[in-house]
């Protein structure tokens, strides 16, 4: 994959190169408008005929086409070179990516960090958010950054919630902008969320129908990349992960680090999408035939038995220091949803199921360096007379600080688990509505947002 300016280079040394092949005879000078700023673009407005030394009419043509070719070919080396966000003119964004959403705060605010590269060094760069609802007005330009001498640039944009498109340009010495420009297509301001927890909150079989609502993303893994996937899941290096672009959270999608498909969460979202009247960016960080004890284990380093969970590599956890690391550290968090006790429901001691419970959570805590990270605590008693779960879960959301009641999953019926303990059709719709109903306005009040420094 060739950089631009690699680009510039290769287009220059294949204009002269077809040009020598078709002409046959001398090569002039280059001429000043294929320049490396812009290879080729002003050759017929300048009339560059003249170098053709009377190959005639054919001979024009046939150099005419070989060099389009080229040029097509430049360009889509360079398209491919920057999978983040568009350039247009020489500005090079690199953050935000696209279908970000940053979390926002109480005030409903967030700072959005603009990045990238640009060829105009010393420039001073403006940015203003336009709605995507067409019936609101664009913001206006605010300066927020100047294009060091290496090229890059750095910048930020406070925003208040919303769903927007994101455009930066250039403002020359003199003062007037320019047309150099670069876009962002969608960009939010609205509520982020880490589901943590064991097959019944990673998915299975069962996925609702993907969310309609274009609000809706999540950062996808690549299903055509398996392989990809199997590194990542042998050895927690988050390098194995997609970059931060979003995707909306559409049928088929695989939300990263572990997720199954669209499952509940996709409706849970777009419910909280539309009651909220912001976007949503989900992760799914939980992963299926763990317990609290391997939970708790794999946050203090240790080993044990299982017969596909890697504990070597910190599995379960890593997914959710990968998550936060990766992808929150950047665009804060509301709260982890969390699903978890099924699998522990031959520990005799309510003791033992709520350190495990706390162990993992005090970790994330500490991870992301944000003592008051949200956790909404599921409930449940997975098998009769085995209350010991549910207790701890209890506990959990009355000792422990900034963790709050999420579903109470004892009010499924029957059909709705037909194993007893995953979702079927019916049950995954109820699970869907009940998490978005657990997070109302007591919970948006209470909870204490993290926005990243």
């Amino acid at each position: 994959m060739r950089s631009e300016q690699g680009i510039d280079s290769y287009m220059k040394i294949k204009f002269w190169s077809v040009r020598r092949l078709v002409c046959g005879l001398r090569v002039l000078p280059p001429h000043p408008a294929l320049s490396p700023e812009s290879p080729g673009a002003r050759l017929v407005s300048q009339n560059y005929v003249t170098g053709l030394d009377g190959v005639g009419f054919l001979g024009f043509w046939l150099y005419f086409l070989l060099f389009s070719s080229y040029l097509a070919q430049g360009q889509n080396a360079v398209s491919s070179s920057v999978p983040l966000a568009t350039t247009t003119n020489g500005i090079v964004l690199t953050s935000p990516g696209n279908r970000v959403v940053f979390q926002r705060n109480r005030e409903g605010k967030a700072i959005i960090p603009i990045t990238g590269t640009s060829s105009l060094r010393g420039v001073k760069l403006e940015a203003r958010l336009v709605p995507v609802d067409l019936s609101l007005s664009p913001g206006n330009w605010s300066l927020v950054t100047t294009v060091k001498p290496d090229g890059t640039f750095a910048g930020r944009l406070a925003a208040k919630a919303g769903w927007y498109g994101l455009e930066v340009r250039a403002r020359s010495a003199t003062g007037p902008a320019t047309a150099m420009m670069g876009k962002v297509d969608r960009v939010g301001v609205g509520e982020v969320f880490v589901v943590v927890g064991h097959s019944v909150a990673q998915g299975g079989e069962v996925n609702l129908p993907g969310s309609t609502d274009d609000r809706v993303n999540t950062v996808a893994l690549d299903t055509d990349q398996p392989g990809q996937q199997r590194d990542y899941e042998e050895t927690g290096d988050p390098k194995y992960l997609p970059m931060l672009t979003g995707t909306p959270f559409t049928n088929g999608v695989q939300p990263a680090p572990f997720g199954h498909g669209t499952y509940i969460w996709a409706q849970f979202a777009e419910r909280v999408a539309r009651a909220e009247k912001v976007p949503v960016l989900i992760f799914n960080a939980a992963f299926g035939g763990t317990s609290l004890e391997h939970w708790a284990k794999s946050v203090r380093g240790e080993r044990f038995e299982h017969s596909f969970v890697r504990s070597g590599i910190r599995m379960p956890y890593i997914n959710v220091n990968n998550t936060l690391r990766r992808y929150i550290a950047v665009t804060g968090i509301r709260a982890i949803l969390a699903d978890q006790g099924q699998n522990d429901a031959n520990e005799p001691s309510p003791e033992v199921v709520f350190g495990n419970y706390r162990a993992w959570v005090d970790q994330a805590r500490v991870d992301l360096g944000f003592p008051q990270l949200a956790v909404v605590v599921n409930r449940q008693t997975p098998y009769p007379q085995r209350s010991v779960i549910r207790q701890a879960e209890e506990r959990m959301i009355r000792e422990v600080p900034h963790c709050f009641p999420g579903p109470d999953y004892d009010r499924f019926a029957s059909e709705d688990r037909p194993d007893g303990i995953h979702l079927g059709p019916l049950g995954a719709e109820k699970a869907a509505q009940w998490w978005a109903e657990a997070l109302d306005v007591a919970f948006f009040s209470q909870s204490l947002p993290y926005q990243p420094r």
